[in-house]
């Protein structure tokens, strides 16, 4: 298992830790935000900002240019934001992207600022330095762009108060028509992220990565798909006068303080001009009151330009069976949210922090797709959390009152589970699987609750505080059955004080599994259905390789050469049969182009491991001959025995240059 990291920082706000489908994590402190890159192992000597398992980077998060926040003048009263004017711009919130936004199909960082804005961050050039690539809020600004509105509602329709992202969202089935190497978005899903801005809209933002040249300013482009505002609903709260000017400034300014969306329900292809509908349920926080929404998104046929993009109609609608309900009436509502959900989704949980405790909706899959609007299927229980046990208070459940402040689903794919991890700034550790949460059962002491509690007690023993001392979880994050777990230690019983060069925070790592996975194990490549790395890697370059249906082949000799290269590998090292009558395909598109004699290779697309015999010396010179390759050191033909090896008609022998490596072959090319 993974060390603990001790951080010389404080965090700034809850939900300050977050874990990268890359293996980065990333912690909100302040002025900056750090991220901890895990080493590769061998090939990386010590250096000072670093550990045994990572490599740790600072960077300042509130600098910007003028072009990225414009100057502007102070707001009226009915407009003024102390967060947007007056501010440090510390990070109050960050999250990964899901994979595939980022360079090199990459994740990218989300950071969300005390001065409203949300930008997007990656590590760029050869040094990986952290840079803002992005800035979302401008894409907001160009929405707003009504002449005649009014500045102050302008500038509040520009800010940012939440945001989450969704979970990727894919296409059921290919478009008809489509090649054989999908788009990227059908390879790693359409990234999807939703915001809240100070009027209370709820916008549904699609981010794409834009193929622009070097110096470009803004390396990805954002299209508003949708906006929904959110009308202000009586408060539920006896101790105001209804209608009296309280009640209607409380009205006035209720936020959003908190969103999750859910995971895609995706319905099969529709009709031949889409390929599918999804439907996805988003909680928000609205003051101290629960509202859910409906996103449904059409995905339309991939558009044939250069980004190869799927079209997206969205639409929202509001559910307020949470605003009629009861039980929900009688609660206050404070955040954080989880959507809880095994693979199959049969049936979701929604888990949402109230005073003192937690609540959990059950939503079948049928309402939560909006195929059933009975909404008295929805059940809600009602979990407090108490104070452990001690000396003074034996024999009396007494309440904890300290917020929820991290809240985290681990999901075991190999046994179909989801497990919910909670802590709260009290430092509370509780855990339960979502079945369990389900039936009722009592809620369990996780395995990392212990790990803090010694590091409490290391932390009690070197300043003497016999005892009076206590941890805050401020964050919780999985990656792969593994929880990182961001706390700080503190003295009680005292009046304590802060010094910023003894800020300490620690993240610790645990995992509820019989047996801790290695290091090794945790980062290292995921490979389904059990095949090798080697095997999987080199279907996916010759994928790439291979033209699709509707592609050319290159007029030039060295692209001739390296699709024919791919096909004698696919023949000779492949049984996969979509792949197989790819390079068939490719086969003929390059008989045409070239007019070279290919039948040999046709004959062996059969499924069948075939060695593909040298050309001889009137076929090298002959029509279409470039693309066979030659020997480097007697120019005689290649032939091809394996996908792992190629010899020439005089016996020179080429092989890879790496078993691990993606180059296909060292032979003339």
């Amino acid at each position: 298992m993974l060390d603990p990291v001790e951080l010389s920082v404080f965090p700034s706000c809850t939900d300050a830790i977050s874990w990268s489908s890359d293996g980065e994590l990333a912690v909100a402190a302040g002025d900056y935000f750090q991220i901890l890159t895990p080493k590769s192992g061998k090939h990386e000597g010590p250096t000072p900002n670093a550990t045994r398992d990572w490599q740790i980077t600072r960077v300042k998060a509130n600098l910007f240019t003028h072009p990225e926040w414009p100057t502007f003048l102070a707001q009226d009263r009915n407009d003024f934001s102390i967060a947007a004017e007056q501010s440090n711009s510390t990070v109050v919130g960050l999250a990964w992207s899901p994979p595939g936004l980022g360079k090199f199909r990459r994740s990218v960082l989300a950071v969300l600022t005390s001065n409203l804005l949300l930008s997007l961050w990656e590590a760029v050039g050869p040094q990986k330095q952290w840079t803002r690539i992005a800035i979302v809020n401008h894409a907001l600004r160009s929405q707003s762009g009504d002449s005649e509105q009014a500045e102050g509602i302008s500038f509040r329709k520009d800010n940012i108060r939440s945001f989450n992202w969704c979970e990727p969202l894919k296409a059921s089935t290919l478009p008809a028509g489509s090649s054989f190497l999908p788009a990227y978005e059908s390879r790693w899903g359409i990234p999807l992220l939703t915001v809240v801005n100070e009027l209370n809209e709820v916008i549904l933002i699609r981010p794409r990565r834009s193929e622009l040249s070097e110096g470009s300013p803004c390396s990805h482009q954002f299209h508003v798909l949708a906006v929904h505002p959110l009308e202000s609903q009586e408060l539920n709260n006896s101790h105001i006068c209804s209608g009296s000017l309280l009640e209607n400034a409380f009205k006035e300014k209720q936020r959003v303080s908190s969103v999750s969306c859910g995971p895609w329900l995706v319905s099969p292809l529709a009709s031949p001009k889409n390929s599918g509908c999804a439907v996805a349920m988003l909680a928000l926080v609205y003051g101290t009151q629960l509202r859910l929404l409906n996103i449904q998104v059409t995905i339309g046929n991939s558009n044939v330009d250069e980004l190869q993009t799927y079209a997206l109609p969205t639409a929202f609608k509001e559910h307020h069976w949470s605003l009629s309900s009861e039980k929900l009436a009688s609660l206050n509502i404070t955040g954080p949210l989880q959507w809880l959900h095994d693979q199959s989704c049969t049936e979701l949980s929604l888990v949402v922090g109230i005073m003192a405790g937690f609540i959990t909706i059950s939503v079948p899959s049928n309402t939560y797709n909006g195929h059933d609007a009975n909404f008295d299927a929805l059940a809600v229980r009602e979990w407090p959390i108490y104070n452990p046990e001690t000396e003074e208070n034996m024999g009396c459940n007494e309440r904890h009152w300290e917020p929820i402040s991290a809240m985290a689903s681990c999901v075991d794919e190999q046994n179909d589970t989801c497990n919910l991890c909670l802590g709260t700034l009290g430092g509370i550790g509780l855990t339960t699987e979502m079945r369990q949460l389900q039936n009722g059962d009592p809620l369990q002491r996780p395995r990392w609750k212990h790990i803090i509690e010694d590091c409490q007690e290391q932390f009690d023993l070197d300043l003497d505080l016999g005892g009076n001392s206590m941890s805050r979880i401020w964050g919780l994050s999985s990656y792969r059955n593994v929880t990182a777990i961001l706390f700080t230690r503190h003295p009680t019983d005292m009046l304590e004080y802060r010094v910023a060069s003894d800020d300490k925070s620690t993240i610790v790592f645990s995992s509820e599994l019989e047996h801790d996975p290695a290091t090794s194990f945790l980062f290292a490549p995921q490979i389904s259905n059990g095949e090798s790395p080697v095997h999987v890697q080199r279907e996916s370059a010759l994928n790439f390789v291979l033209p699709g249906d509707d592609g050319d082949v290159e007029p030039d000799a060295e692209s001739q050469q390296l699709v024919y290269v791919a096909i004698c590998c696919t023949i000779t090292g492949s049984k996969n049969k979509s792949l197989l009558t790819h390079a068939r395909k490719s086969l003929e598109r390059l008989a045409i182009v070239t007019g070279a004699d290919l039948s040999e290779e046709m004959r062996k697309c059969n499924g069948e491991s075939t060695a593909i015999a040298a050309r001889a010396a009137d076929q090298l010179s002959g029509p279409g001959g470039q693309v066979f390759e030659r020997c480097d050191i007697c120019d005689a033909g290649i032939g091809w025995h394996s996908a792992q090896e190629a010899k020439c008609a005089n016996g020179h022998l080429f092989k890879y240059l790496d078993e691990d490596s993606l180059v296909l072959m060292r032979g003339g090319l």
